[in-house]
């Protein structure tokens, strides 16, 4: 008892530390819907990733996926981990995920190859969707708060 109460309270000190008093209310699923037009998403790929983070709030709730969603940070949702469904993505959206690859080398001055090292167990296609994710995602995130 006296286990579960001491890391909880870890959890609550380091959420706390974390989150440097960061109003997380814009982080809704209608602002990254619109952020996400504004950034010129693929109309279906919003659909998709939306749905997506809307089983997350069913599950975890609002405030939870809030934190969650600012915790991302440069990490790619675990949906997304998921070799075959990123495939998918990719092979739906191949047009979009390689210009937002170009867009993301040109940005960085960096190749897709070497931004995706931390991936390379993946497959190619599978790490693309990844890369793209993880940054625009993130970028949509730190422009919101």
């Amino acid at each position: 008892m006296i286990i579960i109460k001491k890391n909880r309270l870890k959890e609550i000190v380091k959420d706390i530390l974390w989150m440097d008093s960061k109003d997380l209310s814009n982080l809704t699923l209608s602002k990254l819907e619109q952020k996400m037009k504004e950034e010129r998403f693929d109309n279906n790929l919003i659909k998709d990733l939306i749905e997506v983070l809307k089983q997350r709030v069913i599950k975890f709730g609002e405030n939870d996926f809030q934190k969650w969603l600012y915790h991302l940070s440069f990490k790619c949702p675990e949906e997304f981990q998921d070799e075959s469904f990123a495939i998918e993505i990719y092979e739906k959206y191949h047009s979009w995920i390689e210009e937002a690859i170009v867009k993301l080398e040109q940005e960085t001055k960096i190749s897709w190859e070497v931004q995706s090292e931390d991936l390379k167990k993946f497959d190619i296609k599978a790490r693309k969707v990844q890369l793209v994710i993880r940054h625009r995602l993130s970028e949509i995130v730190l422009e919101l708060i």
